[in-house]
């Protein structure tokens, strides 16, 4: 005969931490009850094996409301924006208050048009909208509008209007371009030399306030190492290769290397290509498994990582809070994730 005692509503709160009463309202859906409480009995049925566990994670659902959220990320830079989709879908499916969907979409085309197009289809379709994108006249013009009728839109990695007047989820690039500096400052002791610089595009705010930040920092602290004028890579990998390769022939005194952007693996690509690899530091942005490997291999020096699954995770709570505010709000809707300086030593295996 089994004595083992079948799980009751008592047994639940108890491993909940909750009162019975709680528990009670949660099943019986007898008064509203906090989002990530009910989703803490839930987790309390399943692991005490209370019989009516499936019922109240289905009881839980259908009182969430439910969104259909779009994400329009680049098409560059695959392997991190395939790491970035990944991390948003997971902090989707994970949260507690609302039953989510996400969309994805990617640019390819990066005329203002093309954008447009892309932006006006998926504000049809969605709830809310997180937008990867540079600044242009005609693709701010029509975020405007697609709040004005109500679709909350918030800038992903970059802001897009000039005054970073828009909700926000990315890192303060201005403070990564500092901190490249101060990188570039210390690695290279008091070596005076050139800087070379490389960003998907001007039009891109964050990439902007990168170069900028990083101007700023040396002028201040290391006037010896000087900021060469930055080129575009458009985030392309066979873009980079070519830029890398070629401020290497052309500057003899290059004493450090930045992406401030995507398509890293180019300088990766690069500086293996070399019979010696020259004396500079090299600092990429986004850990991915080619720059882990190169950062093992002492090809490259730092990778800034913008940690995806932080950034997923406040793009998703400040997503779903947009859809019960009017107002602006820069302090609690300007959300910064802090950069994670990896190297040889701190990445892990």
């Amino acid at each position: 005969m089994n004595n083992k005692k079948r799980p009751t509503i008592a047994t639940v709160a108890a491993h909940a931490g909750l009162s019975v009463a709680t528990v009670d309202r949660v099943l019986n859906a007898r008064a509203p009850v906090n989002p990530e409480t009910a989703e803490q009995v839930f987790q309390a049925a399943e692991a005490v094996g209370y019989f009516a566990a499936r019922l109240i994670g289905q009881r839980i659902r259908e009182r969430r409301p439910t969104y259909r959220f779009g994400i329009l990320l680049l098409a560059t830079a695959q392997a991190f924006y395939a790491s970035l989709a990944h991390a948003i879908s997971a902090a989707a499916e994970q949260h507690a208050g609302a039953n989510l969907t996400c969309q994805f979409d990617y640019i390819v085309d990066r005329t203002p048009a093309a954008i447009v197009a892309q932006i006006e289809q998926l504000a049809v379709q969605c709830d809310g909208l997180a937008v990867v994108s540079f600044a242009h006249p005609l693709i701010n013009a029509c975020l405007k509008q697609i709040r004005e009728a109500g679709v909350p839109v918030v800038a992903l990695l970059s802001d897009i209007h000039e005054q970073a007047e828009e909700p926000y989820v990315g890192q303060d690039n201005h403070v990564v371009g500092r901190t490249m500096g101060w990188l570039l400052a210390r690695t290279c002791g008091a070596r005076k030399g050139s800087v070379g610089i490389l960003l998907g595009g001007h039009r891109f705010l964050g990439h902007q306030a990168r170069v900028e930040g990083l101007h700023s920092y040396l002028a201040e602290h290391a006037p010896g190492l000087k900021p060469l004028e930055p080129l575009i890579n458009l985030d392309n990998c066979d873009i980079t290769e070519e830029a890398t390769l070629d401020l290497l022939s052309r500057h003899s005194d290059l004493r450090g290397l930045c992406v401030v952007g995507g398509g890293g693996d180019g300088i990766i690509s690069a500086l293996a290509q070399l019979p010696k690899r020259p004396a500079l530091c090299c600092i990429l942005q986004e850990s991915t498994e080619l720059s882990r490997h190169a950062l093992r291999q002492g090809l490259i020096d730092v990778v800034m990582d913008s940690q995806p699954g932080q950034t997923a995770i406040a793009l998703v709570q400040l997503m779903v809070q947009l859809q019960s505010t009017e107002a602006f709000d820069p302090v609690q809707q300007r959300v910064y994730i802090p950069p994670q300086i990896v190297t040889s030593e701190n990445m892990g295996h």
